[in-house]
């Protein structure tokens, strides 16, 4: 299935794909893992963190694990930013790559910015405030799910 413009970005959004499942059960261990090479593996290194965090609401350490995935998560993002989508990169350039490429940043500082909001709100030990950078997140998946993935 072919990706639509902005669907790796909707992968960041994910609401926090962070890291890979052996994060949760160790760590303490630093896990010197390589950055994406492209978006593509950026949104695999994302994809179902939302279960680990899920699974950690279990876990006595919940809160510090958590906000250590969440920064990690952070670091996944921070890379893909760095990067251009491949759909936007074949886009001619003119008005509509230009817009395309300033939707993407806003979008991809959005989704760090809620990271953190979502990091501190796990240091902070407070349900409350996770569940709000939980639903801003999602807030701003589905505004991209809205412009970017009609065709899905």
């Amino acid at each position: 299935m072919k990706k639509q413009p902005f669907c790796v970005i909707l992968a960041l959004i994910t609401i926090l794909g962070l890291s890979d499942p052996g994060v949760a059960a160790d760590s303490d261990a630093p896990e010197k893992e390589p950055p994406p090479k492209d978006m593509a593996e950026a949104m695999d290194a994302m994809s179902g963190s939302l279960k680990l965090l899920r699974r950690l609401k279990r876990d006595p350490d919940r809160w510090a694990k958590s906000a250590a995935m969440v920064a990690k998560g952070s670091s996944v993002v921070i890379s893909a930013m760095r990067m251009i989508p491949r759909e936007i990169q074949d886009l001619p350039d003119g008005p509509a790559k230009l817009k395309a490429l300033a939707d993407s940043r806003r979008l991809m500082g959005l989704t760090l910015a809620g990271y953190g909001r979502l990091e501190l709100a796990f240091l902070a030990e407070s349900e409350e405030q996770v569940e709000e950078a939980l639903d801003f997140l999602k807030e701003i998946k589905a505004e991209s799910h809205e412009k970017y993935n009609r065709g899905e």
